[in-house]
């Protein structure tokens, strides 16, 4: 899960020391995890990438909120400095 922190919140420091001593994954379980969702990605494509954006990110998108339109891709190229 998410942990969100704002440093200008009270008691920020001592929340922040908490998720610092949060237990965490071990490496092993964390990389087996990945590969099996790159396998799934790579099997299922777009659609999995759906089911776990819905599912970590809980966002419920379709396949037409993954791509951009041409005009989208340009003001996002315009918006960019030379």
């Amino acid at each position: 899960m998410v942990t969100r922190l704002d440093s200008s919140a009270p008691g920020f420091e001592a929340r922040f020391s908490e998720v610092l001593a949060m237990k965490r994954e071990i490496s092993e379980d964390v990389d087996a995890t990945v590969r099996a969702i790159i396998a799934d990605v790579r099997s299922r494509g777009d659609a999995a990438v759906l089911d776990y954006t819905n599912r970590f990110d809980r966002l419920d998108l379709t396949a037409s909120g993954l791509a951009f339109s041409s005009a989208e891709i340009d003001a996002a190229l315009a918006s960019v400095p030379a």
